[in-house]
């Protein structure tokens, strides 16, 4: 078997996720191929392959999300919350002294354009706070949920870049189905979703309001310099360490039955060369080698409560060649094998 069928049978996310927002805005009567030539792109097949450069896949990234909002404000009577809207918020809030005035003031922001690109809100109970990212969803109506995702993980990033702390959501909430590629999902909210909920949303410590904000005006202007939001590597490490993108990729590979892609293949996912994967993971304390045997190991584990699955197909699901290869490093994991943990026991058999 390939080592990497990620890359040879599926779209990598970056690729998949063009293809998937340039199919919506088509839907809604863009022009494509005009988006496409803009950014240098030959055509439509081309977003499935590799070379397509971060700077193009910002670029069309962008002009596909400002579309779509253009789309979205013309449908409900609204004024469109585009780049420059955008900017001018961040500068509202970087000069806030804690997270939470900074949020008050994006959502005093948004208030400005009539609702905004969906009007924005902070709840706070006991210890949690919720913020939420109105929207006038429809039904059926999936459109918008590109904006929904990107919104909500622009402002994960902002807020804990604005504090230098990780901003790791308890719980994400969207009021759409889940109509995204698993894939998709992972590049763009790295975190468990739950779908149909009554709001867009995202909860955290509250503990994290009154974090102090650390960031300059200048340090902003690098930021929005790099066409964050729509660069999605933008911030990325403020948000979740390397660790969290690397095991969501590596879960969601072995979800789909496909072997743990490799170490090249998951640095190309997260914009950074294969040596700085490395570092970051050995700052954090971890190589790929153990995230991918946690990965296995969690997955394992789900797989044998349920006892229809025969023990060889499980190793095959896991990338083992053999139920004996596979015997041996689960009980490495576990200190018994997999027959003993279905049984509930720690018998050293296969």
């Amino acid at each position: 078997m390939n080592g990497n069928p990620l890359a040879s049978a599926h779209t990598p996310p970056a690729g998949l996720l063009l293809r998937s927002v340039l199919r919506v805005v088509g839907q809604l009567g863009g022009d494509v191929d005009e988006i496409l030539r803009r950014a240098g792109i030959l055509d439509l097949k081309a977003c499935s392959s590799l070379h397509v450069s971060h700077a193009q896949f910002v670029a069309v990234y962008g002009e596909c999300l400002n579309r779509l909002e253009r789309n979205e404000a013309r449908r409900v009577g609204r004024h469109p919350m585009g780049p420059s809207e955008f900017r001018m918020m961040c500068y509202c809030m970087i000069s806030s002294a804690t997270l939470g005035q900074a949020i008050e003031r994006a959502i005093d922001f948004y208030a400005l354009f009539d609702g905004g690109a969906g009007a924005l809100s902070l709840r706070t109970e006991r210890s949690t706070a919720e913020f939420c990212l109105h929207t006038a969803y429809i039904p059926g109506d999936e459109h918008m949920i590109f904006g929904v995702f990107t919104g909500l993980s622009s402002f994960a990033r902002l807020g804990g870049w604005l504090v230098g702390k990780d901003l790791e959501p308890l719980a994400v909430k969207v009021c759409y189905g889940p109509v995204l590629d698993q894939q998709l999902v992972s590049w763009l909210l790295p975190w468990d979703i739950e779908y149909g909920a009554q709001d867009n949303t995202f909860s955290f410590p509250a503990r994290y309001l009154a974090l102090p904000v650390v960031r300059s005006a200048a340090e902003l202007d690098e930021l929005l310099r790099t066409a964050f939001p729509f660069d999605l590597g933008a911030g990325r490490s403020s948000v979740a360490p390397a660790s969290a993108w690397v095991r969501k990729l590596l879960a969601t590979a072995l979800a789909q039955g496909n072997r743990p892609p490799d170490a090249n293949w998951i640095a190309r996912q997260l914009g950074l060369s294969s040596a700085t994967l490395k570092r970051r993971l050995n700052e954090e304390g971890t190589t790929l080698r153990q995230l991918k045997e946690r990965c296995r190991h969690e997955l394992a584990l789900d797989l044998l409560r349920d006892r229809s699955l025969p023990l060889g197909e499980i190793a095959a699901r896991l990338g083992f060649s053999d139920t004996v290869t596979f015997s041996r490093a689960f009980k490495s994991w576990t200190g018994c094998v997999p027959s003993a943990m279905r049984r509930g026991t720690s018998g050293s058999g296969v």
